[in-house]
């Protein structure tokens, strides 16, 4: 896989509050595709593995390119508050993105990087919260993106034919006939292997990205998907061929990637001309 397809769950925990005097180090990503937020959880000792970790999980998050991100270090141990700059980074970096990428984090008040980032001036580009429901809420108040379709869609065969017509109607209402048939390629196999693999309801969003799209399938199944290797000995019939959809979606995007979600995961796509 390159860089764009990532598995997003790092270290030893799932996202959630830890016993503060673990020191091992764990970075968690999780992605909320109806309001587009995403939560980089960061727990353990700061150093240079931990680090690491934690620049690797935000790169990532930013590459899905989110309407905001709240990074979460409540249960972050940086007692000389020496991850201070790398926050503030964090924050210019999703200001240049374009769209813009809203920022915020959540510490505990008191906490020597709390304090720290009030003096470096973190009010003003970097907003702190003391919990993470506050900072989520905060991020929302810029409100949804304007340019967003939404479709709810069961397991059912007729369902990728659905999710195809909501991109059309993207489309057509954007101006964006360049990016139609790819789009719609790579939409209608993402949503087959939510309707085959995962079995559950699932939902489709389409997100205007400038000239591009963005888009994304989200279902019940926490289990993330990863590429198929083609078969060596491939059958006299390429329709018989199976567990491919992935590498056209690879083909025809110019990215994809998945992200956990509180009820399973969502999938990830960036169309462009």
């Amino acid at each position: 896989m390159d860089d764009n397809r990532w598995p997003v769950m790092r270290g030893r925990h799932a996202p959630g509050r830890h016993d503060p005097r673990d020191v091992s180090g764990a970075v968690a990503v999780t992605a909320d595709a109806d309001s587009a937020v995403t939560v980089v959880t960061v727990h353990g000792t700061w150093g240079t593995p931990l680090r690491r970790e934690a620049f690797t999980a935000v790169k990532k998050a930013l590459s899905e390119h989110p309407a905001a991100l709240v990074v979460d270090l409540c249960d972050l141990i940086d007692a000389k508050a020496a991850s201070a700059s790398a926050w503030l980074t964090v924050s210019q970096v999703g200001t240049t993105m374009e769209p813009a990428v809203r920022v915020a984090a959540c510490l505990p008040p008191g906490a020597p990087l709390t304090r720290r980032l009030g003096r470096l001036g973190a009010p003003y580009f970097l907003p702190v919260f003391d919990n993470l429901s506050q900072a989520e809420a905060a991020v929302l108040t810029g409100g949804p993106l304007a340019d967003r379709l939404r479709l709810e869609l069961p397991p059912h065969p007729d369902s990728p034919a659905l999710a195809r017509n909501l991109v059309s109607q993207a489309c057509s209402a954007w101006g964006l006939p360049e990016v139609l048939y790819p789009a719609r390629l790579v939409m209608s196999e993402l949503a087959a292997n939510a309707a085959e693999h995962a079995a559950t309801p699932f939902h489709v969003v389409v997100v205007r990205r400038g000239s591009g799209l963005h888009l994304i399938v989200a279902d019940g199944e926490p289990r993330m998907p990863h590429l198929v290797d083609p078969p060596r000995d491939p059958p006299g019939n390429l329709w018989d061929v199976r567990g491919q959809g992935l590498r056209t979606v690879q083909a025809a995007s110019a990215g994809w990637g998945a992200l956990p979600t509180r009820t399973g995961k969502m999938v990830w796509a960036t169309v462009r001309p």
